[in-house]
């Protein structure tokens, strides 16, 4: 029960805390919406929006070097490298969440992002760092 509570309440709470920035710092309706950019018709299939990993910083939450990093994870996946250096699995996942939050705000900041992509994207954001953390 703990492992399903805690992840959940991870996501409810990024979800909140963006949405509680975004609403005060922008309201947008339905309106403002049609007429953004970020969603007309020409800009339907493009990537808007690509997390872009900072190794640097990943390797320092893992207290190794960018290259002991990429060493290990040609053959582990990034729970077996947090296991080894004795990290908990949910620090890893916390942390991982965190980034993936912290671009996503940036981007919205930016207008390169809606707040219907930023909903849908957060809907999606554990399992993908599941996923993330457990591939190889």
């Amino acid at each position: 029960m703990k492992k399903i509570i805690y992840p959940t309440l991870v996501v409810m709470f990024v979800i909140s805390m963006f949405l509680n920035s975004s609403i005060s710092a922008i309201s947008q309706t339905s309106e403002n919406i049609e007429n953004s950019p970020q969603i007309e018709k020409e800009d339907e299939g493009k990537v808007v929006f690509n997390y872009e990993k900072d190794f640097k910083s990943l390797a320092n939450f893992f207290n190794l070097t960018e290259n002991k990093y990429f060493q290990m994870r040609e053959d582990k996946s990034m729970i077996e490298i947090a296991e080894i250096q004795g990290i908990n699995k949910d620090d890893l996942f916390y942390y991982l969440v965190a980034k993936n939050y912290e671009a996503l705000e940036s981007a919205y900041n930016k207008g390169q992002v809606d707040l219907h992509f930023v909903m849908d994207y957060v809907l999606y954001l554990k399992e993908d760092v599941e996923q993330e953390m457990q591939a190889k």
